[in-house]
């Protein structure tokens, strides 16, 4: 059975030398290096998913106008003539009227919620037979009417509520702006990173190849001279066969990850080559929770997400609550008019004549029971209370998410060290081992185990230098720092 898997491995090996020679002896195209700098400010400037979030912010701030509309006053133009005539049986005349009326208003809500209304009325009557004084006659009128409600509806905090409401939107739509700005950094920096890796460890696969393949040259070579055995030949083609698989693994994980990276940076037809990446300076690694958990509550958006809706929810449970008293309003109003026999000394004596008029009054209203509002005003408060344990429970995953970061990054920093010094002593370990073989004390198959355990060192030595730079984007991701990192600025 051993026999057979050694063949098998043979073949394979020999099937595939083919497809990987020009994987293992020669790099991807050659393309401009790409630094990490650079790479971020390329995806935030082509991401769909920062593209897409713009949208709500400009939606809300329309919002706001819309809002604002309502204290906007409105204008209003109309002119009209109107003729009639009696039908009569009798030998007297049919009477005859005929009138043609200008009038311009404006018509305004103003923020305690009173509602005003002007209106400026010229207007020319004639009849026939004549039964006034004036025949035709030209009357002006002007009057202002005001209602202002003085319970449900009333205040400046109700009538302001809409357009608090709408700017505290505007801050959301802002604040999740800012989240999916962190975010792509965030998910840009990963990928590099993961570029970065595949492509370091592609080049450990191709040293480790070369590793292979020397010493199976020097077993060939051994063997003739009668130094080594078929067994140790066979071992040696082991070696490369297996070195050759997982060049190929290692070659996918590498185009699999410039895909990624190109998503990120926006890319569509993925025609473009991504350029040599390198590892960026990490700069201060001392890290403490207490900063970067006031960073994370000052900066973050998730909090400051919740605590403008719990804002938003205020508003609402404030409008319930007025909403839930009796309608009660005073209204009053006040005109003058003229009668004259042109349409200028209408206009001009319309304020010094005789004629004029005045009302005032008030409404009730009030709904039997006030059940529905009051249960409105019910639903109104248990959102706000909701939205307050929410904003508990993020702060909550916050502070676990935080600590979490920060002994990633501190337990990142010793990987890195323990795995520096794990690759040097399995480089030294290797060299021994293949000391002792051309020494006659050690069996190819030993060399073999040192070169897979020094592989496998260096792997993980890259994994843990990227392990740790993914961390600190994770803790600057949940800071917010990433933004002053990168020279962001959303405003």
């Amino acid at each position: 059975m051993h026999r057979i898997a050694v063949a098998c491995v043979l073949a394979f090996a020999t099937g595939v030398r083919a497809q990987t020679a020009g994987a293992a002896d020669s790099p991807p195209p050659a393309a401009a290096p790409l630094l990490l700098e650079d790479a971020v400010t390329q995806a935030l400037q082509k991401n769909f998913a920062i593209s897409i979030q713009r949208l709500p912010v400009e939606q809300a701030r329309d919002s706001v106008i819309v809002s604002q509309a309502q204290f906007f006053p409105t204008f209003n133009l109309s002119s009209e003539k109107t003729v009639y005539k009696d039908a009569t049986q009798s030998f007297i005349s049919s009477g005859y009227t005929e009138a043609q009326t200008s009038t311009a208003s404006i018509a305004d809500t103003v923020i305690t919620g009173a509602t005003l209304t002007a209106n400026y009325n010229l207007e020319r009557q004639f009849t026939n037979p004549a039964v006034e004084l004036l025949n035709p006659a030209y009357l002006g009128t002007v009057s202002i009417n005001v209602t202002q409600p003085l319970l449900q509806g009333a205040g400046t905090d109700y009538n302001g509520a809409a357009v608090d409401r709408a700017r505290l939107g505007v801050r959301i739509a802002s604040l999740n702006l800012k989240s999916a700005v962190l975010t792509v950094i965030y998910n840009t920096q990963t990928a590099y990173y993961n570029l970065l890796f595949a492509r370091e460890q592609y080049k450990v696969g191709q040293d480790t190849l070369k590793l292979a393949q020397e010493l199976l040259d020097e077993n060939t070579v051994k063997r003739r001279t009668g130094v080594l055995t078929d067994l140790d030949v066979l071992q040696a083609k082991v070696g490369v066969a297996t070195a050759r698989s997982q060049l190929i693994t290692f070659e996918q994980t590498v185009r699999n990850s410039e895909d990624a990276l190109l998503q990120d940076l926006g890319e569509r037809q993925f025609r473009n080559a991504v350029g040599a990446v390198d590892f960026p300076a990490i700069g201060d690694t001392d890290v403490s929770f207490d900063l970067s958990y006031k960073l994370a509550r000052d900066n973050g958006p998730s909090l400051a997400i919740v605590d403008a809706m719990i804002e938003q929810f205020k508003l609402d449970a404030l409008k319930a609550k007025r909403d839930s008293l009796p309608a009660l309003a005073v209204n009053g109003g006040l005109g003058y008019n003229s009668a004259q026999d042109d349409y200028y000394a209408a206009a001009s004596h319309l304020w010094n004549g005789n004629g004029y008029n005045w009302q005032a009054g008030f409404t009730l209203s009030i709904p039997w029971g006030m059940a529905a509002n009051r249960a409105l005003y019910r639903q109104a408060m248990a959102n706000v209370r909701s939205e307050q344990l929410t904003a508990e429970q993020t702060d909550q995953q916050l502070t676990v998410q935080v600590r979490s970061a920060v002994r990633a990054v501190q337990s990142n920093l010793e990987s890195v060290r323990a795995a520096t010094e794990e690759a040097d002593l399995s480089e030294k370990q290797y060299e021994l081992q293949k000391a002792e073989l051309d020494a006659g004390l050690a069996t190819s198959y030993d060399v073999l185990q040192a070169q897979n355990q020094l592989e496998s060192a260096r792997v993980g030595e890259l994994q843990a230098r990227v392990n740790l730079r993914v961390a600190i984007a994770d803790l600057r991701f949940l800071e917010g720092s990433s933004l002053d990192e990168y020279h962001v600025n959303l405003k």
